[in-house]
């Protein structure tokens, strides 16, 4: 129902009528519009149970008893309680835009103060992959791989796929949402066959605006890896996932309803039938790379080399040999100024260096 049409008798508009449309507006999609409904079911209940039932009434008193509430609630870190105040926020202004309100009560001081101050991260902090992690990880499942290949042939489908995904990841800064499935979003079905093109040096993906597909850099070092895995796939139609997944419930699942599981390899069973199987998911992806840093004896903080660390250090890599405009370009950052604030710490160590070269012979 559109909000612009569901005024109550009051000629106000209802606050779940307007969330719905919040979360239907625009691109959202996936673990955000999930966060977003539940913050936003979340905030709206506790409104309700004020007695604001409507947007027009949602007022600085709210906000202020919401941020509050967010605040004394000992299991959210600041950046947490910041997250959840900035998704109502966000909602809030979209009613600005409808004229619903006249201005954005969350914004409003009294609320303001309400808020643990907002928590600073430098850009050197978030976690990307050094080349010399990079390294360590290529060379485990090159080994890995080759291992396999040895002792089963074609038949070494996982640990080709698991290769090829590493270094599709290492090289090209890719996000793991655009050459992975997304189960809550059936427009993100995984990287196909069909969206690779060797000879250009590209592949093809849904971008983060969503908006259309996207060119994305294929380095050569990413082409052999895919080629051999290719090989010992023989996808059948450029539909099939470059990144099939290995579950097997999954597989099997996928089949037609008169097929008989028992009736041979999942795989072929997709062949044979003229299915195309499912990609491996984001959660997969993540699982993956978790258990080959574990078998690496990588260690990362106590964590694990993560996709998006992946892209950071691929921009990182390429920030220092070439500049800001050419890492824009490789992250298809729409904004040059996400670029530069994601390596804004390579910019200050660069300004260092020449402050002292001016200051060298004093």
């Amino acid at each position: 129902m559109d909000s612009s049409d569901s005024a109550v008798t009051s000629g106000k508009h209802v606050l779940e009528d307007a969330i719905g449309d919040f979360l239907e507006s625009g691109n959202k999609a996936g673990n955000y519009r999930d966060a977003l409904e539940r913050v936003l079911t979340d905030w709206q209940q506790r409104l309700e149970a004020r007695g604001t039932v409507t947007v027009e009434g949602v007022s600085k008193r709210d906000m202020a008893t919401y941020a509050k509430a967010l605040s004394n609630d000992e299991t959210k870190t600041a950046a947490t309680t910041w997250t959840y105040y900035d998704y109502v926020s966000a909602f809030l202004s979209y009613c600005v835009k409808w004229d619903w309100l006249e201005d954005n009560p969350a914004q409003k001081g009294i609320a303001l103060d309400e808020l643990p101050p907002r928590p600073t991260k430098k850009s050197g902090d978030q976690q990307f992959w050094s080349a010399a992690d990079r390294k360590a990880l290529l060379r485990y499942v090159d080994r890995r791989a080759h291992e396999a290949v040895d002792q089963k042939g074609s038949a070494a489908l996982e640990e080709l796929r698991d290769r090829a995904l590493v270094y599709l990841l290492a090289y090209s800064g890719a996000r793991g949402g655009e050459i992975l499935s997304d189960p809550r979003d059936d427009r993100r079905n995984g990287l196909q066959w069909g969206d690779i093109d060797l000879e250009s040096n590209q592949f093809q993906v849904l971008g983060k605006s969503q908006h259309e597909d996207e060119e994305v850099q294929l380095p050569r070092q990413v082409h052999r890896p895919l080629k051999r895995l290719e090989q010992a796939l023989e996808p059948p139609t450029p539909e099939w996932p470059v990144f099939v997944t290995s579950h097997s419930p999954s597989l099997y699942g996928n089949l037609p309803d008169d097929v008989d599981p028992s009736a041979g390899d999942p795989l072929e069973l997709h062949r044979k039938h003229g299915v195309v199987p499912p990609s491996l998911s984001t959660n997969g992806g993540r699982s993956i790379l978790k258990r080959l840093c574990d078998e690496a004896d990588l260690e990362i903080d106590g964590e694990y080399l993560k996709p998006h660390g992946a892209r950071r250090g691929v921009g990182e890599a390429i920030y220092r040999e070439h500049g800001a405009a050419a890492a824009q370009r490789v992250l298809r950052h729409a904004d040059p100024r996400t670029t530069s604030q994601m390596y804004a710490h390579i910019e200050t160590e660069e300004l260092a260096e020449e402050t002292s070269e001016v200051f060298e012979n004093e």
